[in-house]
């Protein structure tokens, strides 16, 4: 059974204002013309009520080509494959390590953090300082 569904247009703007019109995975910034609507929690891996699976708590923004490249992969799939690019990269084309090799492309290998994941820390320390009790000055 497919379980997606047509979302209305506040559904849309809803979700595309999460993460302030950037794709919730690489931070790039999309417009709201043809942006993607990804499936944190993917339709076809889990077995979830149809409420649960197209929540907004589950529905992120997403440029085209991250939402490609992610298709049904659960989050941490998606970081693992994210994090192999460079090797796979290195492996299949001779292009990529002569560039590395001038210093046209510079790898790092910090873990994957995702927008969102960046977004959300930042939003939960802000919420913590504003949550602290004022001090008076005596």
């Amino acid at each position: 059974k497919d379980m997606r569904r047509k979302l209305t247009r506040a559904e849309r703007e809803t979700v595309y204002n999460k993460y302030d019109g950037h794709c919730a995975y690489c931070g790039r910034e999309i417009p709201f013309k043809g942006f993607n609507v990804d499936h944190l929690r993917s339709l076809y891996m889990y077995d979830y009520e149809d409420d649960e699976i197209n929540s907004i708590d589950n529905l992120m923004p997403s440029c085209r080509s991250c939402n490609q490249y992610k298709a049904t992969m659960d989050l941490e799939k998606f970081r693992h494959m994210l994090s192999g690019i460079p090797k796979r990269l290195a492996r299949d084309i001779s292009t990529y390590n002569i560039a590395i090799r001038y210093g046209m492309i510079e790898e790092h290998n910090e873990p994957i953090r995702f927008y969102f994941e960046k977004v959300e820390e930042e939003r939960k320390r802000e919420r913590e300082v504003a949550e602290e009790p004022l001090k008076t000055i005596s």
